[in-house]
């Protein structure tokens, strides 16, 4: 299975998606620059702005596999991947082998998740991130051992460094060690003396970084502060800023839990999804509002899970444009967590009564989860071959033209520069290819 899904993942990667996106292009810059010597040191902000750590793996990509539109690719592929990995394990603590199965099937072949896995954004790091924190957390309360917690305090501090929706990982961290206690999972003084070691982790590995934020407080919080309701702007009718949340809340609440395809038909955020299409298929919402109600019911083998609510809703609820799949992707995991729970009830429960009726329903399990998977690659490859498709990603470089646009950056990077977008497109203009852009190259 695990080969399928690294086979979705590089199969045509270098000319699909065929738009090289801005922000692809804005972080590879970075990385040039990284590569180059001459951009910001691992503790400064890349071009968002942002922690430059999380643009660090995408420069050794690029080190390691070349500059080509597949070789800068692979970053996002790699993520994707230990996402996988660790959402795997994290199943492992709560459900069986088959339920698990179901789960990572159905998450590496989600058409919004398969998206993200293939375009050369950072935001599924702070999916790899919550899900990484998330499994260490269990272990620790399982088992009790500081070491666990120490991994935990990483995780943390990597969220920090990651995506902006990251940032609250360690808030669903304490909340899942809080319900420990509550539920009589974990004894109280050994889990306080562990989340104390994981703070004091994250604080340590997170202090450089830190005090570079201290220093440079209203540049790090442009990009927070252009987003956030708290602004003084009006929006969507409201002008008080709870009156924006309580809107937002509810939007939210429409789009991501109750998937309501009417939330996601504004066109700039036709980039993360087709157009009027949930983070779920038409099958995956009714088999996660199962999950959902299974996992109510037998909450003390799901309590670790629900604190991860957290992190989605707050990034949503308190910034403009929600629901955003891009600020959703710290969630990605957790749908199909609950989805799995399902399933594996399903499993528990027939196996209770006749070991012929378990091996009946792991056969059509596994149908339905090849039908499923295959309809969500079949439809994101016919979305990204859409001319609608392509041209939502412009501002940016067709395939084509991205060897043309890599030399200019490269060059500019050597000099400690940026290549200016008004630049590039005067100098790029004679040298465009897509077939999708008006014919400026001829006027």
């Amino acid at each position: 299975m695990f080969i399928a899904l690294i086979g979705v993942r590089i199969a045509r990667l270098g000319t699909v998606p065929r738009i090289v996106t801005s922000d692809e292009r804005d972080n590879l810059q970075v990385a040039y620059r990284i590569l180059e010597g001459t951009g910001p040191g691992i503790f400064g902000f890349d071009w968002k702005p942002a922690p430059i750590f999380s643009i660090y793996p995408l420069a050794w990509c690029v080190g390691i596999f070349g500059d080509t539109v597949s070789d800068f690719r692979m970053f996002p592929v790699a993520l994707s991947l230990l996402t996988v990995i660790f959402t795997y394990l994290l199943a492992r603590r709560s459900m069986g082998v088959p339920a698990a199965l179901v789960v990572i099937a159905l998450l590496g072949t989600n058409l919004w998740f398969l998206h993200f896995s293939r375009t050369a954004w950072e935001n599924m790091n702070a999916a790899l991130f919550a899900a990484g924190a998330c499994w260490a957390t269990t272990k620790a309360i399982e088992t009790q051992r500081w070491t666990w917690w120490v991994r935990v305090g990483v995780f943390v501090a990597f969220g920090l460094y990651g995506y902006f929706s990251g940032r609250l990982i360690f808030v669903a961290v304490v909340l899942v060690a809080v319900l420990a206690v509550a539920l009589r999972q974990a004894p109280f003084r050994k889990t306080a003396s562990g989340l104390v070691i994981a703070g004091l982790v994250s604080a340590a590995l997170f202090a450089p970084q830190a005090k570079e934020i201290y220093d440079n407080w209203d540049y790090f919080n442009q990009r927070t502060e252009a987003v956030s309701i708290f602004n003084g702007d009006p929006y969507l009718g409201e002008s008080s800023e709870w009156g924006i949340a309580a809107q937002n809340l509810g939007r939210n609440v429409r789009g991501l839990i109750l998937m309501d395809p009417g939330e996601f038909e504004r066109g700039y955020w036709a980039r993360y999804t087709p157009q009027r299409q949930p983070p779920l298929d038409d099958v995956s919402q009714y088999l996660f509002w199962a999950g959902l109600v299974v996992a109510a019911v037998r909450w003390k083998r799901t309590y670790m899970w629900w604190p991860f609510f957290v992190p989605l809703f707050v990034t949503q609820v308190f910034s403009r444009g929600t629901p955003d799949l891009a600020r959703a992707m710290v969630f990605a995991p957790f749908y199909f967590l609950f989805i799995g729970i399902a399933f594996d009830e399903v499993f528990r429960s027939l196996a209770r009564y006749h070991v012929a009726w378990r091996g009946a329903a792991l056969a059509v399990a596994a149908a339905l989860v090849v039908w499923i998977g295959t309809a969500n690659v079949r439809d994101y490859f016919e979305w990204q071959e859409s001319v609608p498709a392509q041209r939502v990603r412009l501002p940016g470089a067709d395939v084509c033209e991205f060897d043309v646009w890599a030399q200019y950056a490269r060059d500019a990077a050597r000099r400690g520069i940026v290549f200016d977008p008004v630049i590039d497109e005067t100098v790029l203009r004679p040298m465009w290819c897509s077939p999708i852009r008006p014919n400026l190259a001829a006027e």
